[in-house]
């Protein structure tokens, strides 16, 4: 193909064009007032209940966030309500014994800034893992195990897996996380698709609801025989799940002029932050080589 001259010209203003269209452009509006932010988490066969309080940061400002250490804080849990005593610094704490089919919810009186509710969460059952099986195909160099766990058909789950290697040869338990993602295509076109965020695979129901699920992860990392290796298996509530998706797409967007603002998910009414629950199960993972 024969390129003119003038085309050729036109290709060059292009591309000039397109390399220099950055300017630094000084900010001239308002300083967004910091918020109250309240994160909570509660698990399964926990004993003791944390809520943290901080105020948000602008963004054009470096440093900690600022804890807030004089809220009156109240969990909720089954109707029946519980003050809670600050721990350390941003840290409010509860001892309390946790079991699933439990509800709750935090309310946090702040001065200067009011009351801060958060919705109702469940912590949602357990899941029943069925087995858990690796294999390490030598001739394509590719390593993959294959999941297989019940979904409880009375609700509308969303997953948290997690894949590590424990440390035998330390005396302490030390885990080593593994990154993994989802081979199947299938969940990318769902209403909660499959994410991978960090070291942490999460996805929703919609396709295997009430079935047994069969999950095929491929793994990122080499692993080695002679380590012991575990996946976790996490019922994670709906605000756990929308809060960590949604963190996901504002991360990747974040520093890109041409994608859409992302707002993080919140369920604290009014303000920022999340309250969640989980339940955790553990499976060993058998290894062959194909």
């Amino acid at each position: 193909m024969k390129f003119t001259k003038q085309y050729i010209f036109l290709i060059s203003i292009m591309l000039l064009g397109l390399t220099s269209c950055v300017k630094e452009v000084e900010f001239t509006g308002e300083e967004t007032a910091c918020l109250p932010v309240l994160n909570a988490l509660v698990t399964n066969g926990d004993t003791v209940f944390y809520v943290d309080l901080t105020k948000s940061l602008f963004f054009l400002r470096k440093g900690d966030f600022a804890p807030i250490t004089d809220a009156t804080v109240t969990l909720t849990l089954n109707g029946i309500d519980y003050p809670m005593d600050i721990f350390n610094d941003s840290v409010y704490a509860l001892q309390h014994s946790f079991s699933s089919g439990d509800v709750l919810s935090v309310t946090a009186d702040v001065p200067e800034f009011g009351l801060l509710t958060t919705e109702t969460v469940a912590v949602p059952s357990q899941p029943i893992l069925v087995d858990a099986e690796y294999e390490i195909d030598s001739e394509r160099d590719n390593r993959t195990f294959t999941l297989r766990f019940v979904d409880n058909p009375a609700q509308q789950n969303y997953y948290r897996i997690r894949f590590y290697q424990e440390d035998t040869a330390s005396t302490e338990i030390k885990y080593e996380y593994i990154g993994c993602y989802d081979t199947r295509t299938l969940l990318d076109n769902s209403d909660y698709p499959s994410v991978n965020f960090g070291q942490n695979l999460f996805f929703g129901d919609s396709h295997f609801n009430g079935d047994t699920c069969k999950l095929d992860i491929e793994t990122l990392n080499t692993l080695e025989t002679q380590k012991v290796y575990y996946v976790l298996v996490e019922n994670i509530s709906e605000s756990m799940y929308k809060y960590c998706s949604t963190l996901h797409r504002y991360d990747n967007s974040r520093g890109n002029p041409f994608t859409e603002p992302v707002q993080v998910y919140t369920n604290i009414s009014g303000e920022m932050g999340v309250l969640a629950a989980k339940s955790v199960s553990m499976i060993k993972i058998n290894f062959f080589e194909k």
